[in-house]
């Protein structure tokens, strides 16, 4: 399928052949009719894209921070990996569309094929021939509405929410700042409320089309405004005034405070800078105000992504109903957005379409609409390149999942195994597995898991899913006679965990987790060192993992599983390979955010504690291992320096840079694969994640807890 893409990177724009989008549970698959472009976000998209790094980090200097701290964590290598990873990350365009439902994932109450729908949403109701949308971020279409004015929905939900936040009511005076598509509905909204509008603007042609929408007085901004309001509100004022202006002056927030009367509401929808002005506000006691896009349930993953909603009884108009109210009023006629559209393209045509908000185009423009042909056949696979000579004995690999991780460091170790020949990445939305196998040489892109399984070319499958996913994908790998390498974690519970075990043990096929530290080649020479030594080992881990920010998937149980069982994982195999046994004892003690000091013990007498901490500085390093034992010690240190001490003498390795393994753990599951001989036997991988269960359980009940022999 065609969708419009944007490198953040070069500033590029691409009409894309994409993989169609995987239906996933509480959401919808739509084929798109007609979506609307954004002026204001996509242009400010567009722009920032254009510019030098340097430009881009005075834009986000939060990003930068954040940069800062992983160089100083990680170095330079890793860090560059990381940044040019997420450059690369094609970047969907749009956030408005409508179209018609195609399939219905499960959980998805309300929705059924065939049914028209409104759809909203950055990353979600992208310009592109079919589009996966939660279902909270649709809304059925009237049968009174056209697909192009249902594509609206979104700019029109803003405006009805910035509506909503001023409180006119009946009779009052609004003032509208800013005159594009927000603030053109903005003020037929108001009409339809009741209330004498003013629309306020540069743009002479934007203050008549404000007049034919039903303001009362269009005034231009380049006029004395303030007397002009006062003129016509017998100089009290407007009651309201809502800004719906994108500029880098703080122009409209000063008018905002000249033309509002005492104890006014202004109301920001707009992006535009805030040095509220002292004496106009506080001598009026003026009450400013921020209306967040769409409505309640905006930036909300629980409403946006699980589906939860508000109840009714308490927040009235979520997003979800504000989209349905501005569709009724279109219905209604009080609302009418065919006299905003100036432009129309085909999505085959959709550069010309960015060439007007790039300038490159010289000519007036408000709405501009995509339509999209309704009889183009849409597929879930694409190919990428030709297809490949014939199998020579490399392992033809398929991978699932091209994500951030993925993308900087999963996928380049795997392309740089020696013996491989990458056949298909999949992801659920399928642009990033497009992109990705375009960058590393895959001959396919798909969104089916399914598809990859079936795939007789495919001889071993690389899961980098979201962590909930992994122990059903992985078995399905294994039944169908796929080797295969899942990131850490294999499971988030033991009944997970017990139906991979007999998938991986009926299957005669080979089983890897992600424990890559093992791998790394300090690690190796460490767990060397100790290998001949007489009696158990003392074991000291501290992990500086650093904070998450709340919304992060992997702190969500259901999905992530939370950090014990999601990354400390990798420090009870380390120990275990350090020490050559399993653990067999775990105790813990615990804080907010899976802060954690766990204390295992293991068959062969060695103990070992993690202490992993969620809340230190992020620029401190990572990860430190402290080992003693048999006369002999070693401190590794964040895997780029390794001190080994025995018979009084101390020698050092490494300080060329960071390696957790990951290549040499690519290499080895591919050599494994040809061999037959797995990197990690079943039981330890198994074991592992038996004692992050354990950990859990210790924290959950303050005892200890011995795991099964």
């Amino acid at each position: 399928m065609k969708q419009v893409l944007h490198s953040y990177r070069t500033g590029a724009l691409t009409l894309s052949d994409v993989p169609v989008p995987a239906v996933e549970p509480g959401g919808v698959l739509v084929r798109t009719a007609a979506s609307l472009l954004s002026a204001g976000t996509e242009k400010m998209v567009l722009e920032l894209g254009k510019k030098s790094l340097l430009g881009k980090a005075q834009e986000r200097p939060d990003l930068v921070q954040k940069v800062v701290d992983k160089l100083g964590r990680d170095g330079v290598v890793a860090t560059a990996r990381t940044v040019w990873a997420r450059l690369d990350e094609p970047m969907p365009l749009g956030y408005s569309c409508a179209g018609t439902v195609l399939s219905v994932g499960p959980g998805t109450p309300g929705f059924s094929p065939g049914d028209r729908v409104a759809c909203a949403g950055a990353k979600v109701a992208n310009h592109a021939e079919v589009n996966a949308v939660p279902m909270r971020l649709c809304a059925k279409v009237p049968a009174s509405v056209g697909d192009e004015a249902a594509a609206f929905v979104t700019v029109g939900a803003i405006a009805l929410q910035g509506v909503r936040t001023a409180a006119p009511a009946l009779g009052e005076t609004v003032a509208v700042i800013g005159l594009g598509l927000i603030g053109q509905l903005a003020v037929q909204i108001l009409r339809a409320a009741g209330c004498k509008v003013l629309g306020i603007d540069l743009d002479p042609a934007k203050l008549e089309a404000a007049l034919a929408g039903g303001a009362t007085r269009a005034l231009p901004r380049s006029g004395d405004v303030g007397q002009a309001v006062a003129a016509l509100t017998n100089g009290r004022g407007v009651d309201a005034v809502v800004i719906c202006a994108a500029a880098d002056s703080n122009d409209p927030v000063e008018l905002a405070g000249e033309i509002a009367r005492d104890r006014a509401r202004v109301v920001v929808v707009g992006a535009v800078p805030m040095d509220v002005p002292r004496h106009p506000y506080y001598d009026k006691e003026l009450s400013l105000l921020l209306s967040r896009a769409y409505g309640p349930g905006r930036y909300d993953p629980s409403y946006e992504e699980q589906g939860h909603d508000y109840p009714i009884g308490y927040v009235r108009w979520t997003e979800e109903r504000n989209f349905g109210a501005f569709l009724d009023l279109c219905a209604d006629g009080r609302v009418d957005v065919r006299p905003l559209v100036t432009h129309r393209f085909p999505i085959d045509r959709a550069e010309e379409a960015y060439a007007l908000l790039s300038g490159e185009r010289r000519e007036p423009y408000l709405g501009i609409l995509l339509t999209y042909p309704a009889d183009r056949k849409i597929e879930e696979t694409v190919a990428l390149r030709p297809a490949p000579e014939p199998h020579r004995g490399d392992v033809r690999l398929g991978i699932a999942g091209a994500g951030a991780f993925a993308s900087s460091v999963l996928v380049p170790a795997f392309a740089r195994a020696k013996g491989v020949r990458l056949s298909t990445i999949v992801s659920a939305r399928g642009i990033t597995a497009a992109k990705l196998g375009e960058r590393f040489g895959f001959a396919r892109a798909a969104t089916s898991f399914a598809a990859l399984c079936a795939d007789p070319a495919i001889d071993a499958v690389v899961i980098a899913t979201r962590h909930n996913l992994h122990a059903e994908q992985a078995a399905l790998a294994l039944a169908a006679g796929k080797h295969v390498f899942v990131e850490k974690p294999l499971a988030l519970g033991p009944a997970e965990l017990d139906r991979l075990r007999e998938a991986a043990l009926g299957s005669g096929r080979i089983l890897l987790a992600g424990f890559n530290r093992r791998f790394s080649p300090l690690a190796v020479k460490l767990e060397g060192f100790f290998r001949d030594r007489a009696g158990p080992l003392a074991l000291i881990c501290r992990v500086n993992a650093g904070p998450l920010p709340p919304e992060s998937w992997i702190l969500d149980r259901a999905v992530g599983g939370g950090r014990i069982i999601g990354e400390l994982c990798h420090f009870v195999d380390l120990l275990s390979f350090v020490c050559g046994a399993p653990p067999v004892r775990v105790q813990a003690e615990g804080g907010p955010a899976d802060q954690t000091v766990a204390t295992m013990a293991f068959a062969d007498g060695s103990a070992g504690t993690i202490a992993y901490a969620t809340d230190g500085d992020p620029s401190f390093p990572k990860e430190r291992l402290e080992v003693f034992g048999g006369g002999r010690a070693a401190v590794l240190d964040d895997f780029r320096t390794l001190t080994l001490s025995g018979q009084g003498r101390r020698r050092h390795a490494g300080g060329l840079g960071q390696d957790k393994g990951h290549r040499a753990e690519a290499a080895a599951f591919v050599e494994a694969v040809k061999s037959g001989v797995p990197p990690i036997p079943l039981d330890s991988l198994l074991r592992t994640t038996e004692a992050t269960f354990a950990i859990e359980a210790a924290l959950r009940t303050g005892k200890p807890q011995t795991l099964a022999r």
